[in-house]
């Protein structure tokens, strides 16, 4: 397997590439992707192979790989699938490290493209070239401007990787890590996984230094027990989020024609991701959110927790998911509650939740943090209902672009709340402690511009758009830190009977 992590890289990182099936028609894949590598910025050699232009896209066109002079790193594919055969074995003879298969018309089909697609892997690998796809819609590497890929979206560099089955999965993670203020260390979009399969991924992901937190969308596994394997061994070192499609009967036979996944048992997979370490999504926003968090945000050792809330019904709700989530919303000491009410109105009734209670003037979340971090009663803190200024300057139904306030009232308030969003940045790391922060603007706030989110926004820190999302990401942490320490229990258990 080193050898096939190590060859991978020129999928990441190559020096050149050949463009096979580049075109000058913008409308076909082999003229968008073509666009969008070149708009991208990437800045290695790019040779465009199309035996019927002696040019594209401002590009001298080739037409072979064997003819284009130099070495090259990594093939890019947009032919039809009856091509690719001896299109790949043009490679072998070149010395081509990597080949990136966007075509489509393999596996997908029957017998007779899984033979195609089998031949073509055998072609690949008697000259030590590995795969990624057939039937996927490319890659992308923020870092080093590398996008062939279908979408023209571009994500920002993060470290998120993402390895994705479906070609618009991947773009819709990176798309809705962007809306959180995300970016991405490398975004794939597998394919069929002919070649380079779920185990490759994980253990590139594992050693690449760029990626923090490992995402990925499957929807079958040629081999179960290396996946899991590859799976416990990288999210012992970072977290593994994952959506797992093909659930019930129908999307099982969905994913059969889609990508020819064979999907399994769904309860068996759910059990065994819990044994691995691996945090296991249902939705993909779900998946988003959890590995933005995983990101940002320091483990609880604890499942205790406060809850701070601008309005009692907030507060309910919160509650009762934390308790269904497995959480402690604890009761507070008195020493705790004494220290609160200085800082609250007489008809504050102490609780956890905190509430608020509507009192103008008195203090905000931020002013009741620090006593709840530093007292040593919880192991994180939520925050509910941030941002609420812009509800009423930025209505649902409003028809104008959000740019703030002129009246001096609410120019004060959306003052306030930058200062409130750096100060809730400044404690995210603070206390080494988790404090989640909740805004029903959250999902707007990057795209309209809301200053005080933003502040949090823009230091890489979640923002969640739900109660329900913060509370789950919080026993989602948690359950991480308990495999952690459980495995170093393991080991030292190890030791000592050895």
């Amino acid at each position: 397997m080193v050898g096939r992590i190590e060859a991978m890289e020129s999928f990441f990182s190559p020096r050149s590439l050949a463009f096979v099936g580049a075109s000058n028609n913008k409308q076909k894949w082999g003229g968008i992707v073509f666009r969008n590598l070149r708009a991208g910025g990437y800045a290695g050699d790019i040779y465009p192979v199309n035996p019927k232009e002696d040019e594209v896209q401002g590009h001298k066109a080739y037409p072979t790989v064997s003819a284009i002079p130099g070495e090259i790193d990594l093939a890019i594919f947009t032919i039809p699938a009856k091509l690719m055969v001896d299109s790949i074995s043009d490679c072998v003879d070149k010395g081509v490290k990597a080949g990136l298969v966007i075509s489509a018309g393999f596996a997908e089909l029957g017998d007779e493209g899984r033979a195609l697609q089998a031949e073509m892997v055998r072609r690949a690998g008697s000259g030590g070239m590995v795969l990624i796809g057939p039937n996927g819609q490319g890659i992308a590497v923020p870092r080093t401007k590398l996008y062939p890929w279908m979408p023209a979206f571009m994500p920002d560099p993060g470290s998120i990787g993402i390895a994705s089955q479906s070609g618009s999965v991947a773009t819709v993670l990176s798309q809705r890590l962007a809306e959180f203020g995300f970016g991405c260390s490398k975004v794939v979009s597998a394919g069929n996984c002919s070649d380079i399969g779920w185990p490759d991924y994980l253990e590139y992901f594992r050693r690449d230094p760029d990626t923090k937190v490992i995402l990925l969308h499957i929807e079958g596994l040629q081999d179960g027990q290396a996946f899991f394997q590859a799976a416990k061994r990288a999210a012992l070192e970072k977290p593994v989020v994952i959506v797992k499609a093909g659930r019930t009967r129908v999307g099982m036979s969905a994913a059969a024609t889609h990508t020819g996944a064979l999907a399994g048992s769904d309860r068996v997979f759910s059990a065994a991701c819990k044994q691995s370490g691996i945090i296991r999504m249902e939705k993909m926003e779900e998946a988003v959110i959890m590995a933005a968090a995983l990101v940002s945000t320091p483990l609880p050792a604890g499942r205790r927790v406060a809850i701070i809330t601008g309005g009692g019904g907030f507060g309910v709700i919160a509650a009762d998911a934390s308790a269904q989530a497995g959480l402690d919303v604890v009761r507070l000491s008195e020493e705790t509650i004494a220290k609160l009410r200085e800082r609250l109105p007489s008809w504050w009734a102490p609780n956890n939740p905190v509430d608020l209670v509507a009192g103008l003037g008195y203090a905000d979340a931020v002013d009741l943090i620090p006593i709840l971090m530093q007292s040593g009663e919880v192991d994180g803190v939520m925050s509910l209902g941030m941002g609420w200024i812009y509800a009423w300057l930025d209505p649902v139904n409003s028809q104008r672009e959000f740019r703030g306030a002129d009246n001096k009232v609410i120019r004060m308030l959306v003052d306030r709340d930058v200062e409130h969003g750096k100060r809730m940045a400044d404690y995210s790391r603070k206390w080494d402690k988790p404090l989640l922060v909740t805004s029903n603007m959250a999902r707007l706030a990057v795209r309209r511009g809301y200053s005080g989110l933003l502040e949090i926004i823009g230091r890489k820190f979640v923002v969640y758009p739900t109660i329900e999302e913060a509370v789950r990401a919080y026993a989602a942490l948690a359950d991480r830190y308990d495999f952690l320490q459980n495995h170093k229990s393991a080991v030292r258990i190890g030791e000592a009977e050895a």
